[in-house]
């Protein structure tokens, strides 16, 4: 119909601007409101109207004179008005008949957990099954994508999908539906398609039931027809099936879960380092342990275990210019432990890694390494060792140590004549009186010598050596004096160790006639101080079975509480605190480190074994002594607390600066830089100085992000070039505890009419779920019996009954 006739219509009908124009079907209706018309209806109404009506006419026109064929016309006439009237009494209206339609929506949730990088998944919807297991998260991923988003595409024929990525709750990702054009193939909304890209796959827990949760709640009001849960079902931490039961019943819909991955256990290696040493020497061995833990191998299952460099990825030189590394069998039980050694060779800053090697099909490859930082120093120590009178461990020691190369020693034999030419690698004659002689030395090794051969000052001096100027301080105990005659004067504050309840004047028995083995502590045994042999086991035999016995040691020490770590213990006796009594304890006072030997019987491990034993006993205590005052050279040092974090743990870094002269040029503030594996900043933190301590600062944040970073502290005052610190975050997932698929959990959200499907049974989904879509019909009345034509007509049959009564002659 014409625009200007389909207009005019609407004019005399009343209507709205383009109501004939909608798309529907039109209908003419009435809608009386009759006095009673609940009780008696309308018919009755317009039943007795019309015989009214029809009475009227009769009654009027059948006793006019005129003749039959006007009484006939002009009754006929004034039936139509009244019959037109009675119409309108009974409100006509023009419907327009349309509907509704509210899609059936489907919710398509996908597990981003990282349970989901599991390589466990062979069958897949695809025509051939993968050869080599792939990811969970890959094999989703295939599903969406593959065969050009083929499997999307049929459920969106009959659907509008709702993507969501869920793990501790869900979020959406876009949507996608059939194209409106008729026969017009579906396609994938490029926004979706770059949100599917995008995602990570770095959940680090899963909550499933709550994410269902979330997503029933942001599809409220719809049609819904049910939500289809790409996952493993595994919740971490776990959800009670009863939990996720509860979920769905509340809102009654039906979930299709689709289980990805096995129900095998999973193959995974992992390695957790134990922190060397924070310094070493060059050309030492180095002990690097390591705990290796497999799972899903059988057992002593092979993996080799390397030490490299960090920065270059090389393999270290181990013992023999071999390479650090070894090949371990795992064990389904427990961790294994394995010992690796090295020799640095570069003074300096030294990035480690211990990597075990990757295995086919592991759920976590980035757990097979782990960091620490090592600070090589250079080899070359000072000694000053001052004994009392030449006892047998004065001997020897005297004369191992000026055979190796690495020691410089100056011998102090206090009970010498004048004239007695003191021995050494540089010889001198009295003891150092400035804190400026002193500090020549990297350590000071104090024997049984009676204190009075000391000035207050020069015990004072020994005092701030080792406090401020962190150099190394070691009392090996003796019969006479050390350490019960060192008590209330300076030194006494340097030992890891209490004296009080030490014998004064104890005297050596005249005849011992049985020894002792000292035991090692845990700490002992990873040190590097009774370390002889590169094999453990034949050093831990040595030790326990063949080393020369003992006959004597420092009775009623005990190790300070909080300051002294004690290595080697007596077997049976115990000090004044119960404890076996310590027969080697390590400690540090200030800036400086310290030492106190009970035992001066260590030259009779020289018999049957050759210098090696005694030598590497002393050398390594003494270079622990001076390992302080060597980094102190660098005048800064930069540290971690530890060199890696569990995700959530408080990172801690600290700057000591040991040169006076530096610490006066410094603000109370200094900032660093967190780079990521990328080089960019990701944050900038602030280290404040410590109250009482004014080369000490120190700061400390929350371990946000899982991966390997570096903490760089710029160019200080004093020509300090920038420093960097490797620091590693990690995680020990909950989603890697028991990765494997939860189906129990998954049969309870499909208990509500939903479905368990296998993902090779996926392409069955889309016969599966129904259409929830409903047509909802559209009345749309407007009124006619006020319409301009209404009263049009009314007034064209009124007037024509007038017209023709006068020309009757009826009027």
């Amino acid at each position: 119909m014409p625009t200007p006739m389909r207009r005019l219509i609407e004019i005399l009908l009343g209507l709205k601007n383009g109501f004939l124009s909608e798309d529907g079907s039109f209908a003419v209706r009435f809608n009386p409101q009759w006095p009673g018309q609940g009780f008696v209806g309308a018919a009755t109404w317009n039943v007795i109207l019309g015989a009214l009506a029809l009475g009227l006419v009769i009654y009027v026109y059948r006793r006019d004179g005129r003749s039959r064929s006007a009484r006939i016309l002009l009754g006929a006439l004034r039936g139509l008005l009244l019959a037109f009237l009675i119409a309108l009494l009974n409100r006509p209206v023009l419907t327009l008949g349309q509907s509704r339609i509210e899609p059936s929506v489907l919710a398509i949730a996908l597990d981003e957990s990282l349970s989901m990088r599991v390589p466990d998944v062979t069958d897949t919807p695809d025509e051939a099954p993968a050869t080599q297991p792939i990811s969970r998260r890959r094999a989703v991923v295939n599903l969406l994508n593959g065969r050009d988003g083929q499997w999307l595409k049929s459920l969106a024929r009959e659907h509008q999908l709702r993507l969501y990525a869920f793990d501790r709750d869900a979020r959406p990702l876009g949507s996608m539906s059939q194209s409106p054009a008729e026969g017009a193939a579906t396609a994938i909304d490029p926004d979706l398609e770059r949100s599917l890209a995008e995602l990570k796959g770095d959940g680090q827990s899963t909550q499933v039931a709550r994410s269902l949760n979330t997503i029933l709640d942001d599809l409220q009001g719809q049609r819904l027809a049910g939500v289809v849960m790409l996952t493993d079902g595994r919740d971490s931490p776990e959800l009670s099936a009863a939990e996720a039961l509860r979920t769905v019943k509340q809102f009654g819909a039906k979930v299709y879960a689709v289980a990805v991955g096995s129900q095998r256990p999973p193959k995974n290696v992992s390695v957790q380092i134990v922190p060397p040493e924070e310094s070493a020497f060059k050309g030492d061995v180095v002990n690097v342990r390591a705990m290796v833990r497999g799972s899903g191998f059988p057992a002593g299952h092979p993996v080799r275990v390397s030490l490299k460099n960090r920065k270059t990825g090389e393999l270290l030189k181990g013992m023999d210019s071999l390479a650090a590394e070894k090949t371990v069998d795992l064990d389904p039980a427990g961790p294994v432990e394995v010992e690796l050694q090295f020799r640095p060779e570069q003074v300096g800053p030294l990035d480690l890694i211990v990597e075990a090697e990757k295995q086919p099909g592991e759920i976590d490859e980035d757990d097979n390494t782990r960091s620490a930082q090592l600070s090589v120093l250079e080899a070359k120590i000072r000694v000053l060792y001052v004994e009392g009178y030449p006892r047998w461990d004065y001997r020897y020691l005297k004369n191992e140590m000026i055979r190796d190369k690495t020691v410089d020693i100056s011998c102090l034999l206090t009970s010498a004549d004048p004239s007695f030419a003191q021995e050494g690698d540089i010889p001198i004659r009295f003891f150092p009186e400035s804190m400026s002689q002193l500090m020549d030395y990297d350590v000071v090794l104090m024997g049984d010598v009676d204190p009075r051969q000391f000035t207050d000052v020069q015990l004072q001096l020994i005092r701030d050596f080792v406090g401020q100027k962190g150099g190394g301080f070691g009392m090996v105990a003796g019969p006479r004096f050390a350490p019960q005659a060192y008590r209330n004067t300076a030194v006494e504050p340097l030992l890891p160790v209490s004296i009080a309840h030490v014998d004064s004047g104890e005297a050596r028995p005249t005849a011992i006639t049985s020894g002792f083995r000292p035991v090692l502590t845990r700490e002992g045994a990873a040190s590097g101080i009774f370390r002889f042999f590169p094999d453990r086991a034949a050093n831990e035999k040595f030790l326990a079975d063949e080393i020369q016995p003992i006959f004597w040691y420092c009775r009623g020490v005990q190790a300070l509480p909080g300051i002294g770590e004690v290595y080697a213990q007596h077997p049976t006796d115990t000090g004044p605190d119960g404890r076996k009594a310590p027969l080697l304890v390590l400690g540090r006072f200030g800036a400086g480190r310290t030492l106190f030997s009970a035992i001066d019987d260590s030259w009779r491990w020289r018999f049957y074994t050759g210098e090696n034993i005694f030598n590497t006993y002393w050398v390594q205590q003494l270079r622990y002594l001076a390992r302080s005052k060597k980094l102190g050279q660098r005048r800064v040092t930069f540290t971690s607390l530890k060199p890696g974090y569990e995700l959530g743990e408080q990172v801690t870094v600290t700057v000591r600066v040991l040169d006076p002269a530096i610490a006066g040029q410094l603000s109370d503030q200094l900032r660093v830089q967190v780079l990521d594996g990328d080089g960019a900043v990701a944050r900038t933190e602030t280290l404040l100085r410590q109250d009482g301590q004014d080369t000490l600062y120190r700061g400390s944040w929350t371990a946000d992000r899982i991966g390997s970073f570096v903490v760089r502290l710029s160019s200080l005052a004093g020509g300090i070039d920038m420093m960097e610190l490797p620091v590693e975050v990690r995680s020990e997932p909950l989603e890697f505890a028991k990765p494997m698929v939860n189906r129990e959990l998954l049969a309870s959200l499909a208990s509500e009419g939903g479905a368990v499907v296998e993902l090779a049974d996926a392409d069955q989904l889309p016969a599966m779920i129904k259409s929830a879509q409903r047509k909802i019909p559209l009345i749309t009345a407007e009124p006619l019996w006020d319409a301009p034509l209404a009263l049009a007509i009314f007034m064209a049959l009124i007037v024509s009954e007038w017209i023709l009564r006068k020309m009757y002659g009826m009027l």
